[in-house]
């Protein structure tokens, strides 16, 4: 009788542990935080023209997901805000980040992906996800939570998760993916391509963010880009911000 019960014991002990244990090993995404829209205006350092407002911001890491910065690039998130019924275009092939000795030019998708799948911190990426199981947790944490705080969140990225959510983004990538090498590698490739700047005119009254990919390191505080309109070629010079200096 006493051993029956002492087994009933024990079994109620050891499933309760699994539970507990499960849970903690269980993959977590934060909940989709608040998405403020800013005027690229109140960036400083930001260009304002009667036409549009254009702001550029440098990517920050807040701890999860991929560190682009260790990972060698230096992405900085453009904010053009088009209050005009006119549709410019900015070329990523145009912009020219200013660095402590000279004007770099952008990284390609293809460059920018190989130069982090090369890095320490996309192989310390890897490892863990795989010892955790929860690669979502890296998707959109790195640059999709940049673009809750900054212009045009929900012109560009309506309806999607910001932060470690982010997956969501991606077509439901953290419910698709699995947390080996090369499904990392193809989730940080579509990251980089989602939340990259795009060729396409900006339309009419309407704000277009997007990241333009540079080296690291090198000391990129300003950009000069070139707006394209009906046969009009403007320059800009552009001081590229940090987050904390944002007016709020």
């Amino acid at each position: 009788m006493f051993s029956q019960r002492l087994m009933r014991i024990c079994s109620v002990v050891l499933m309760n542990t699994m539970i507990v244990l499960s849970l903690g090993c269980a993959a977590t995404k934060p909940l989709p935080q608040p998405r403020k829209v800013i005027d690229p205006a109140e960036v400083s350092g930001a260009v304002q023209t009667s036409r549009w407002d254009i702001g550029a911001v440098h990517y920050e890491h807040f701890g999860q997901g991929m560190d682009y910065t260790e990972a060698g690039l230096e992405p900085i998130f453009l904010v053009f805000k088009n209050k005009s019924l006119q549709s410019p275009e900015v070329q990523v092939e145009e912009v020219r980040g200013v660095g402590s000795d000279g004007e770099y030019l952008p990284y390609s998708l293809d460059e920018a992906s190989a130069l982090v799948f090369a890095s320490e911190s996309f192989s310390v990426t890897t490892s863990n996800a795989s010892r955790t199981g929860a690669l979502g947790a890296f998707l959109g944490a790195g640059l999709g939570a940049l673009i809750g705080t900054i212009g045009g969140g929900d012109n560009i990225w309506k309806g999607a998760a910001i932060g470690a959510a982010g997956g969501a983004v991606l077509g439901g990538a953290a419910g698709t993916y699995q947390s080996s090498e090369r499904d990392l590698k193809r989730a940080v490739r579509k990251e980089l391509s989602d939340y990259g700047w795009s060729n396409e005119p900006v339309p009419a009254d309407y704000t277009k963010v997007g990241y333009i990919y540079f080296p690291a390191k090198v000391g990129i505080d300003v950009i000069k880009l070139v707006v394209r309109v009906d046969g009009q070629i403007l320059r800009y010079t552009i001081d590229a911000s940090d987050v904390a200096k944002i007016e709020k």
